[in-house]
């Protein structure tokens, strides 16, 4: 036994001066290399020279080097992950406006009614908790089956709805949430009628923030066994959502479907969802007079699941000039508080909603931002060597490795923080409920966002100058 010590005493110490002998070494061999690599890095001639490197990517950009090289090895449309990476909308250009003394904040001991009610003059409306939802995001198309029913369980928590997005039909995401909005879309999947009656809210959608009104093509070699066996689909079929609705193609085909959707759910609002566009006004003309009871407007800094980068950093209009414009129109048509307004397109922060609110929004959706939650101290499992998507998509190479209890629980963890949040604003601002919000409650810090919003310049004294 006293051998046995000595012996891993002595292979301990060996380790050990090993060790010290290695770093000794190390530190010459690295002052050697990182000295050469100085040298030819400040006498090599430009042509010849790696820092030509840093000259290229901030010319160009990382990520534009990255997706040319990227085209150049594929010949094929880019599938981007998340939408644009440009932020389109000056939300940082907008600040709260707190009450001190000339107004009074509201005391603790009072509640501050954040709850929403989507579809007001629908027969059933919608009762949602908080001013924020989880967006669209279909199973199969993004989503893993395992982080659709995390989203739609951490939703429920916190007693706000989630959507389906493009996907099919889940009966287990039903039975995870009191409130699906089921999304009527371009492709021939989910809508039929035992499915539709079961919705809390139908939006009929026409287009994405993200990628317009372009057509979506999901090939074989995108979609998953196990997605393919739930569809029902052969190994060589590709599912696809044409441009354009084809039960709609003007205004009088869109009212049918909306009386037909309204009849066969007992009355639970029905309302539109599309890309941001410069001609809104003309579409919101159209749409609104078909009785929706919603509008949903998505802006260009949507996400998607996956998507060719022109679609999603070139076309549409950005989330907060198409807010403006829509509540604009609104007020003009006498709809506003009786057509509820959603928007969506970027938003990550309970601060951003809040603005937004005070613009004149009903409620948010989010998207990318609730993926990149619902993977939270999961991501361990993935990174450094995989990227998120593989943990919460259903192309995911380790979408099994997804607990799902865990990232509900962050979803929800998520959702009452910003709820909290958004609460601690409204007392400092003086408000009990979000519908004493008003622009009002803005001021802005640059001339164009001030025209832009209707908001007051935080830039000069009132009435002193700015918009």
């Amino acid at each position: 036994m006293n051998l046995g010590w000595q012996f891993w005493l002595a292979f301990g110490l060996s380790f050990i001066g090993a060790g010290i002998v290695g770093l000794l070494l190390f530190k010459p061999i690295i002052n050697f290399v990182s000295d050469a690599f100085l040298t030819r890095l400040l006498k090599d001639p430009y042509p010849e020279n790696l820092g030509e490197m840093y000259n290229v990517f901030t010319k160009v950009g990382v990520q534009n080097v990255l997706e040319a090289d990227l085209r150049g090895n594929q010949g094929e449309p880019l599938e981007r992950p998340f939408g644009s990476p440009i932020h389109f909308s000056p939300w940082e250009k907008l600040l709260l406006n707190p009450v001190y003394l000339s107004g009074q904040p509201v005391a603790e001991s009072d509640k501050v009614d954040v709850e929403v009610v989507l579809g007001p003059q629908a027969a059933r409306p919608l009762h949602i908790g908080l001013p924020m939802m989880v967006a669209g995001m279909g199973y199969g198309f993004g989503p893993s089956y395992q982080a659709k029913i995390a989203l739609a369980k951490g939703a429920d928590q916190v007693n706000t709805a989630t959507n389906t997005g493009v996907g099919p039909f889940l009966p287990e995401e039903r039975k995870s949430t009191k409130r699906l909005i089921l999304q009527y879309h371009r492709g021939a999947w989910g809508k039929d009628e035992k499915a539709l009656r079961q919705a809390d809210m139908i939006e009929i959608q026409l287009g994405y923030g993200a990628l317009g009104s372009a057509p979506v093509t999901l090939g074989p070699e995108n979609i998953s066994p196990d997605f393919r066996e739930y569809m029902g689909i052969g190994p060589d079929q590709s599912l696809h959502m044409s441009a354009v609705l084809p039960e709609v193609r003007n205004r009088s085909d869109l009212a049918e479907l909306v009386e037909y959707l309204r009849k066969i759910t007992g009355g639970v609002p029905i309302g539109v969802k599309f890309g941001a566009t410069h001609y809104l006004e003309e579409e919101l003309e159209i749409m609104t007079g078909a009785g929706i009871d919603f509008l949903t407007i998505d802006g260009a800094e949507a996400g998607i699941s996956f998507g060719p980068p022109i679609l999603a950093d070139s076309v549409g209009l950005p989330t907060l000039p198409a807010l403006c414009r829509t509540v604009a129109f609104l007020k003009k048509q006498q709809l506003q508080g009786k057509v509820s307004l959603i928007v969506s397109g970027g938003f990550v922060t309970p601060g951003q909603v809040l603005k937004a609110l005070a613009l004149g929004a009903d409620a948010v959706y989010m998207g990318t931002i609730t993926m990149i939650v619902l993977a939270h101290l999961q991501l361990t499992k993935v990174i450094p060597w995989e990227p998120p998507t593989e943990l919460v998509y259903e192309r995911g190479k380790q979408k099994d490795r997804f607990v799902i209890e865990e990232g509900a629980r962050s979803i929800a963890n998520f959702l009452k923080s910003c709820q909290q949040e958004m609460i601690m604003a409204l007392r400092s601002m003086g408000k009990k409920s979000l519908a004493e919000l008003s622009v009002a409650d803005l001021c802005a810090l640059s001339p164009e966002v001030s025209q832009m919003t209707g908001v007051e310049s935080g830039l000069f004294t009132p009435g002193k100058g700015g918009a």
